[in-house]
């Protein structure tokens, strides 16, 4: 099999691990009135899943660290499939978020797992485009895993939803076997060595931009589906439309993020993302109270935000060169670490005040983010910001 094919093999596989993380911001409605507990209680699934995959992530690798790739990739989709049997058959929410665990510990191992063997796979001159196809699974998800699912979960019921998912990665499962070569296993960076890279100013500042951006992005996607029921009266089915251009325009916010960190340089491409990202929130309340309304703006939000994600890993890849792959990993880390604080935080506001305030709470996180690019710049060359 030709090795690009079995590079887009493994962002099929991202993508069936991506669409079960984000797929219960379409259905989080049903899950709450079906296992009894409140929206915002309901919300906590995000929390446990992103906080479970930002801590076992870099431990479980650890402890894995001298197990060959590819039985690593299937042991993970077995467990993965495992979880997504848990939530079908769950008869309660505390088992469901056992589920969460579950999911989030493999797709935690998978995703990094699955980068590492893409990139490995072609020629040097060609890693760039295999990490690009294998992380396009994940914006791919939200074009139609999400939206697909939401109308699953609405016509039928949403533990199918976690049944589909998991037939999809039994697909996976049989085709990373029947395909991907054996890969030795190479030297993997240490717990200790994760932490010392934590000790540099121009790092944590780094890893703040995105903490704070991934909080305020959070705050407003993980309750997107009450928030526009409420908002713009909108049904399901216009709901999957919805999240079905959000997807598109994550999409091109990608694209147009990679082409401005190369055009315009990192600096720039971050201001112009983070600053539209604050103000699409702060106006998307006021705005987003007819379809068209809402359209427009989650459009521009969304376009915004995935504008941001190349030109912040291109920023941390030019921190540390040398160690890249210790850059993402961390940057991924810190990336779930605010999923979980966005979505949790998020479930105390709605409990406490309406869906319409989170977009003014991550407001306010997106303009931390945005002291953090100003904060993190000033300490690096003309270089890099020119870069």
């Amino acid at each position: 099999m030709n090795k690009i094919w079995i590079v887009y093999l493994l962002a099929f596989g991202c993508f069936v691990m991506a669409t079960s993380e984000m797929v219960v911001a379409g259905i989080l409605g049903m899950i709450a009135k079906d296992t009894n507990v409140s929206v915002g209680v309901a919300g906590q699934l995000v929390t446990v899943y992103a906080a479970v995959f930002a801590v076992a992530s870099p431990l479980l690798l650890a402890l894995a660290s001298r197990m060959e790739r590819k039985k690593l990739l299937l042991l993970s989709l077995l467990l993965f499939i495992v979880g997504n049997l848990i939530a079908f058959l769950t008869p309660n929410f505390s088992i469901l978020l056992v589920s969460r665990v579950v999911l989030a510990a493999s797709a935690g191992v998978f995703t990094v797992v699955a980068l590492t063997v893409g990139s490995n796979l072609v020629t040097p001159e060609r890693r760039g485009n295999a990490i690009g196809i294998i992380i396009m699974g994940f914006s791919t998800a939200l074009v139609l895993g999400v939206p697909l699912g939401t109308l699953v979960g609405e016509y039928w019921n949403w533990r199918l939803v976690f049944m589909l998912i998991a037939i999809l990665s039994i697909l996976a499962f049989i085709g990373i076997a029947a395909f991907v070569p054996r890969m030795d296993t190479k030297d993997t960076v240490s717990l200790k060595a994760q932490a010392a890279a934590l000790k540099n100013k121009r790092m944590i500042s780094g890893l703040l931009i995105t903490f704070f951006w991934i909080i305020g992005y959070q705050f407003v996607f993980t309750y997107i589906s009450p928030f526009l029921q409420q908002s713009a009266g909108l049904n399901t089915t216009m709901i999957s439309v919805a999240l079905f251009i959000c997807g598109i325009f994550a999409v091109v916010g990608s694209r147009i993020g990679g082409y401005g960190a190369d055009r315009w340089g990192t600096y720039r491409t971050l201001l112009f993302s983070i600053v539209l990202h604050a103000v699409a929130l702060i106006l998307l309340p006021w705005v987003a109270t007819s379809l068209v309304g809402a359209l427009c703006m989650l459009a521009i939000w969304i376009g915004a935000a995935w504008t941001t994600t190349p030109a912040q890993q291109y920023y941390l890849v030019s921190l540390s060169p040398e160690s890249a792959g210790l850059a993402l990993g961390l940057n991924n880390s810190v990336l779930q670490l605010g999923i979980a604080v966005g979505a949790g935080v998020g479930g105390w506001v709605v409990s406490q005040t309406s869906y319409m305030h989170v977009s003014w709470f991550g407001a306010l996180s997106i303009i931390f983010s945005l002291l953090a690019v100003l904060y993190s710049f000033s300490f690096t060359s003309s270089r890099v910001h020119s870069e």
